[in-house]
């Protein structure tokens, strides 16, 4: 949980750069935000895409294959795979959500 949240932080500045640079509705690299802290894979997502993803706190956006067995997968797409803690997992990481600060 810790991770895919520290993850997901990260990709909240990525998304907040590609902002400041203009890229508009072009695909711009997010960090998997799964589990493994050593994961170093990258998911091209529009904004859009990552917006739909973030409008709710307890899923995460990662590279197909990295979801974890506890968590209940919302969507499978070509490039990526959205999932959601579920459970005790699913409180703590929303309430931990950067945007209900």
């Amino acid at each position: 949980m810790e991770t895919a949240s520290a993850f997901r932080d990260a990709n909240e500045q990525l998304e907040a750069k590609a902002d400041e640079l203009g890229l508009g509705a072009r695909p711009t690299p997010y960090l998997c935000e799964c589990e493994d802290g050593r994961c170093t894979e990258l998911i091209a997502l529009t904004r859009v895409e990552y917006e739909e993803v973030r409008a709710y706190p307890k899923r995460f956006v990662v590279v197909a294959g990295h979801q974890e067995a506890d968590a209940r997968i919302v969507q499978e797409a070509p490039r990526f795979t959205v999932v959601e803690k579920i459970g005790e997992e699913g409180k703590l990481v929303a309430a931990r959500d950067p945007r209900a600060r």
